[in-house]
């Protein structure tokens, strides 16, 4: 590939090289590492969990609609640890609680708006024939 410099004159520029094996491994793992409880969390290559694994609250989560009876449990937990964290006067408790609890309904709201939409078939292209 060529391209071209500031004035120099053109700069040759070497081809894309391939992965070695330690490299695609790295690559699979970082895909295996975004699969967890609740779906996939949709970080980016070669970044890691900026929300120490607070996937709930992390909006890079996916849920797997299949997922949607764990929030439903996961919901009624909070909510007895919210009606303990009243009785004993945790303040921070609550606080923390309630906003995992939004968190909580905004993706299963999500999932499940998410399962209503219709696919879409976008076809198989075809090519038009050189001479045409």
């Amino acid at each position: 590939m060529v391209v071209l410099g500031r004035g120099e004159g053109l700069l040759q520029v070497p081809e894309y090289r391939e992965a070695t094996s330690e490299e695609w491994t790295e690559f699979d793992e970082h895909f295996d590492k975004r699969k967890v409880e609740l779906g996939s969390c949709g970080r980016p290559y070669g970044t890691p969990c900026q929300h120490e694994h607070a996937c709930i609250r992390c909006p890079m989560l996916r849920v797997n609609p299949k997922m949607l009876a764990r929030l439903d449990e996961l919901e009624a937990d909070l909510l007895d640890r919210r009606t303990r964290a009243e009785a004993e006067n945790w303040a921070g408790e609550l606080e923390g609680i309630g906003m995992t609890l939004t968190f909580l309904r905004a993706k299963r709201d999500d999932t499940q708006r998410r399962l209503r939409r219709p696919v879409v078939s976008l076809g198989i292209p075809t090519f038009k024939e050189a001479n045409e």
